[in-house]
């Protein structure tokens, strides 16, 4: 049975290196005319991720506010998102847009990382993760980040990670 890829889901963490990624990402998208989609998480506060401090939080600030403020934090994400990839299928691409560039979709979660990433490969049913890795020791060691580590131990279908 041969390897095929179709649907391809790039987790970026919109740092200076993810370029370097996406232009693997897209020649692995090129030569398999697999569609691309993007996805980042903007992580929860950590306020939010105890309970106890959470219900804390709710007593102070109007729920309604802390809702109104994740989702417009969430909508900004995403347009700056978008913008990078515009101007990347220009700059880079010669393209118009990055429509170009094999983008099926792109997707910004709120949550953990590893667990967003896992959970948005399994809603597109993707047939790979492609994500950079970018973490050195103190002796200049490549190491792989806690993400990357995360997502390719707990992941069920080929992760590709590409130094960044």
């Amino acid at each position: 049975m041969a390897f095929d890829i179709k649907t391809i889901l790039y987790a970026t963490d919109l740092g200076p290196r993810g370029p370097d990624v996406f232009r693997c990402v897209i020649g692995i998208a090129e030569r398999f005319e697999a569609a691309i989609h993007i996805v980042h998480v903007v992580e929860e506060p950590r306020y939010m991720r105890n309970q106890i401090q959470a219900q804390a939080a709710e007593r102070f600030i109007d729920p309604s506010l802390l809702s109104n403020y994740q989702k417009s934090t969430l909508e900004e994400v995403e347009e700056d998102l978008r913008k990078r990839l515009d101007q990347f299928g220009r700059t880079l691409l010669d393209a118009a847009d990055a429509s170009a560039a094999h983008i099926a979709g792109v997707h910004v979660r709120q949550g953990r990382p590893p667990k967003e990433i896992l959970a948005e490969a399994d809603r597109l049913d993707a047939d790979c993760i492609i994500l950079g890795s970018h973490r050195y020791s103190a002796v200049g060691e490549m190491i792989i980040g806690s993400v990357a580590r995360k997502i390719t131990m707990k992941s069920t279908r080929p992760v590709f990670l590409f130094p960044a």
